[in-house]
């Protein structure tokens, strides 16, 4: 098993099946059936990399210039992949710069009402640019503009998953939503003001803006979601477990809108038995369950890694504990989330009677988090 819980063999199967994966490959063999020498076959090789990247970089920076032009929240900026070389991230937004630059990727939410309209022509700016960029390539060389143009064509296939949604369902769909998820967005704005007071430390305003939630949308999953983060923000693990785990008793929820509650479920009852809230005999097994379920309805494994940590952690078992914590905080972008997996990894390295890594881990969740309730517990502890 790799260190996400996950065999190697699945990990490359799902390498394999990934959409990108096969359109790869028909670049390679544009790239090699114009071909006449080795030459010739390298240089279309690289124009086809190249286009792939460059569909890539349009419709991420048309989404940051929409995002900005319309009012539109930027949660995160990634350039690159690999190890992180640079973090300029605070509590709301994730700013990194990885090893190896060559992707950009941008993550929006809603921001200013009205959310919906916003976020479509944020939307409609990163298909402009998509398209933008595929019409280029095409008056200059066409291995470039077929390979751009099949990037462009995925991003703008209407899709929703767990952790992502596509340009193209964005586009196409936000427009003429209904019902609850219509709602969810209208309610955006508020929903936001909630979770931006939490992640600036000011839970006075945070538990207000909560009870106006739960009076003004009592039903509303995302407006329960910022709940929930507000009583993990006050260390009631137990009352956020109650509201997760009725959202999850809800019928018609989409694999997309039920794991990422899945998710939150699992660290709720690992935080609820840390903190002697849940028996470990009940929480426990909660947190597994919940684990293997989001990752089977399509979570990313990744975004599991520090709870698989937490996990391991209450089980006993520390050396697993800390590589899992490691690669958490290495691969997690979200600020808070990731100052959580350095409370993990601290706790964990303290079990393993290393406290001055420990303290050096704990450094790090308090650049972003010193008021989290999980990072200020093991600070008290340290100073003991």
């Amino acid at each position: 098993m790799d260190a996400t819980g996950r065999g190697g063999g699945a990990r490359w199967i799902g390498v394999v099946r990934h959409p990108m994966t096969g359109l790869v490959l028909v670049g390679v063999a544009l790239s090699a059936v114009p071909a006449e020498t080795v030459g010739g076959f390298l240089a279309g090789l690289l124009a086809t990399l190249g286009g792939y990247l460059a569909g890539l970089l349009a419709l991420q920076l048309g989404m940051l210039v929409g995002a900005s032009a319309f009012g539109v929240a930027v949660r995160s900026v990634v350039v690159g992949v690999g190890p992180r070389v640079l973090d300029r991230s605070t509590a709301r937004r994730a700013v990194v710069v990885r090893a190896v630059p060559v992707f950009l990727s941008v993550s929006i939410a809603p921001g200013r009402a009205p959310a919906r309209p916003r976020m479509w022509a944020a939307a409609v700016c990163s298909a402009v640019a998509g398209v933008a960029a595929t019409v280029a390539f095409a008056l200059w060389w066409v291995i470039p503009a077929v390979a751009c143009g099949l990037t462009v064509g995925h991003a703008l296939t209407p899709r929703k998953r767990p952790a992502s949604t596509s340009t193209g369902w964005l586009v196409v769909n936000l427009l003429r939503l209904t019902g609850d998820q219509a709602a969810r967005l209208d309610a955006a704005p508020a929903v936001a003001r909630t979770v931006d007071a939490t992640l600036d430390g000011d839970l006075a305003a945070a538990e207000s803006l909560a009870v106006r939630l739960a009076e003004e949308y009592p039903g509303l999953r995302t407006a329960r979601a910022a709940r929930v983060l507000v009583h993990q923000a006050h260390a009631r693990y137990a009352d956020g477990l109650l509201i997760a785990m009725a959202v999850l008793d809800e019928p018609d929820q989409t694999p997309a809108e039920l794991a990422p509650f899945l998710a939150a479920l699992a660290g709720l009852a690992c935080d609820a038995v840390e903190a002697g809230q849940l028996d470990p005999a009940v929480g426990l097994p909660i947190a597994d369950n919940a684990l293997t379920s989001a990752a089977e309805l399509g979570y990313p494994s990744h975004k599991l890694t520090g709870t698989r940590a937490q996990h391991a952690l209450l089980t006993g078992d520390p050396a697993t504990a800390v590589p899992l914590a490691r690669q958490a905080t290495q691969t997690n972008d979200d600020p808070l989330g990731r100052a959580d997996d350095y409370a993990t990894l601290a706790k964990a390295l303290m079990a393993t009677h290393d406290n001055r890594a420990a303290r050096e881990a704990l450094a790090e969740a308090e650049k972003t988090a010193p008021w989290w309730p999980r990072v200020a517990a093991i600070r008290q502890r340290l100073d003991v």
